[in-house]
């Protein structure tokens, strides 16, 4: 049985964002994508076009100074959508936070067009970020 294109599209976002190489996970990204990241942290909110995507990235990794771990559980995907349930851990400022994310993405053109975050407990990720 063969994969599915998208579910390689999303592994291949993670396999580049958890080595930290922003630059590369957004190539994967088309030019006008939006990045909806829950809740009420300064890093909530929709994220629109790559430059805006790649500095929210950039603020994570600022935030945590690289301290950012993620462990793809599943992946799954049809012809315009891909999620992927995933395990995070988050490090900074003597804070830890451990959690499992859903994110959905929609794909145009083999690229993710928009991207949805939908963590576990949006309270603790609001107070983490805080």
């Amino acid at each position: 049985m063969s994969v599915h294109p998208n579910v390689e599209l999303m592994r291949n976002v993670y396999e580049a964002f958890t080595k930290g190489d922003v630059e590369t996970a957004a190539s994967y990204w088309t030019p006008d994508c939006v990045h909806h990241y829950p809740g009420r942290s300064e890093l909530a909110g929709s994220h629109t076009g790559i430059e805006s995507a790649i500095a929210f990235a950039g603020r994570m990794f600022e935030l945590t100074q690289g301290r950012i771990e993620m462990d793809v559980l599943d992946i799954g995907a049809s012809d315009d959508h891909v999620f992927a349930l995933v395990n995070t851990r988050y490090a900074r400022d003597g804070k830890a936070l451990q959690m499992r994310f859903v994110n959905v993405a929609a794909v145009r053109a083999g690229k993710i067009s928009e991207f949805w975050t939908y963590p576990d407990d949006q309270y603790a990720i609001d107070e983490f970020w805080a």
